[in-house]
């Protein structure tokens, strides 16, 4: 089932720039016949268009399939696939199959990468085996594969290699678990062009618990990994844990390795290389040891070494704000995906979030939204569509159904954007007293380009 509203934004609320009107289009999507249908990941795809990918759970049926959906430029829904049983082999579906991660291949089909969970009385497999599942352009399965040490397997991430492999990203439990928990270590496996497997590395410390949930290969071949590391074999919610940064070369060996955060619970969800060749991660940072604890969307940018050049938090006192998905805009910025709640739930519904910053990690707007008053809405993904656009992935949940929900919002971005001196990239906005300010009503601004050139502005507020 799918559901389109039209929406309406006037993000400036009557601010100008210029006697310049500020006011856009934008449109919102539903998805999913099962019960409960959980979006995690999403891609532009060749044709314009978006795939989008998570999990459903049909009406009667205990466990999850693998959900693949394929839109047009507006979101409408063009194909939609549903994929499960890949280690019973066709005799019995008593898995839980959930993707976490979707590319577009070289060959205009998808590569997902996700989990399959056995759930028999047997479990010689360990329970949780990586999945990689490879379709053809229309969603149909070309081969699945899954992967595993005798334990627990879970990939979080994957992408389509410059020799037409995979490398796939996410944790092992590698050695019994114990009174504590078990013992978690990052797990990068690389395969060919059919899921063949070429090799595999494990990164983490007999005193150290490491899990990956970003990847990408690097402009030299290697791979770069986001995630969190802490101390222990179980990170619990309220354990010391910091956002983990881990480079390797094309083989896969470890050529360094950062962490960021503070005292507390800290992690990185998100990553890409930028433009200068460092690395921004997204992710959320805690402000106590409590299961209470604040958090708040963590962004951490560092050079091409993984030496942090600048962090910042973005987030309110009284909610919880994670980021879960991150990208380099195209005026130098970045934008952030994720979810705002309440902790305990009951102080409050969640909703999607996201929030804009310059290049130097300032931020511009934050806006939320939410599907109906009172919905738990939460989002995972995010990609710019076009200079000042957004594209906004997660799941809403209200009465007896929780569906993937799409958002497309322009807004204010693209109203400042639409004013800015063509040719040029804007590096970033000053005040009379020289602080870096984002676009303010009332006030004389300059704004400063990478050229070196200089232009003074006046918003007007009516």
């Amino acid at each position: 089932m799918m559901l389109q509203r039209t929406l309406v934004f006037c993000q400036l609320v009557g601010l100008t720039f210029q006697a310049t009107n500020a006011c856009a289009q934008d449109w919102e999507q539903t998805y999913g016949d099962g019960v409960i249908n959980e979006g995690r990941s999403m891609q532009i795809t060749s044709d314009g268009g978006f795939i989008l990918l998570g999990y459903t759970y049909a009406a009667g049926n205990g466990s999850a399939d693998v959900l693949l959906i394929k839109t047009d430029e507006y979101g409408n829904e063009e194909w939609s696939q549903t994929y499960d049983d890949f280690i019973n082999n066709g005799s019995y579906d008593n898995t839980d199959d959930k993707g976490y991660f979707v590319q577009e291949t070289s060959d205009a089909g998808f590569i997902i990468a996700g989990v399959t969970v056995e759930e028999g009385e047997d479990s010689e497999d360990g329970e949780l085996d990586i999945l990689l599942l490879k379709t053809s352009p229309s969603g149909e399965t070309e081969w699945a594969k899954v992967y595993g040490y005798p334990r627990n397997d879970v990939a979080w991430a994957v992408c389509q290699t410059s020799d037409g492999g995979y490398a796939i990203a996410g944790y092992t439990v590698t050695n019994p678990g114990d009174i504590e928990g078990d013992f978690k270590e990052l797990y990068l496996i690389k395969t060919d062009g059919n899921g063949a497997e070429e090799w595999s590395q494990t990164f983490g410390t007999d005193e150290m618990t490491a899990v990956g949930f970003a990847l990408e290969q690097t402009d030299d071949g290697g791979y770069i990994i986001g995630g969190r590391m802490g101390p222990g074999r179980k990170i619990q919610n309220n354990t010391s844990s910091d956002a983990y940064l881990i480079k390797t070369d094309a083989s896969g060996t470890e050529l360094w390795s950062q962490t960021y955060g503070g005292d507390y619970f800290d992690a990185g969800y998100s990553l890409q290389q930028t433009a200068d060749g460092g690395f921004i991660l997204s992710g959320f940072k805690s402000d106590s040891d409590s299961n209470y604890a604040d958090r708040d969307i963590y962004l951490v940018k560092t050079d091409g070494n993984g030496t942090e050049e600048w962090s910042q938090t973005f987030g309110d006192a009284d909610t919880r704000e994670m980021g879960y998905s991150v990208q380099q805009t195209a005026d130098g910025g970045y934008i952030i995906g994720g979810t705002r709640d309440h902790w305990p739930p009951s102080l409050g519904d969640s909703d999607m979030i996201l929030v804009k910053t310059t290049e130097a990690g300032v931020e511009e707007w934050t806006q939320t939204f939410e599907s109906v008053t009172g919905a738990d809405d939460a989002g995972f993904a995010v990609k710019e569509t076009e200079v000042g656009c957004y594209l906004l992935l997660g799941s809403t949940s209200g009465g007896e159904q929780t569906q993937l929900y799409l958002i497309k919002t322009c807004g204010e971005v693209s109203a400042i954007n639409s004013l800015l001196t063509p040719g040029k990239k804007l590096e970033r906005i000053i005040d009379l007293w020289g602080r870096q300010v984002a676009p303010t009503a009332n006030q004389i601004q300059l704004y400063i380009y990478d050229d070196g050139s200089v232009e003074k502005r006046w918003m007007t507020e009516h």
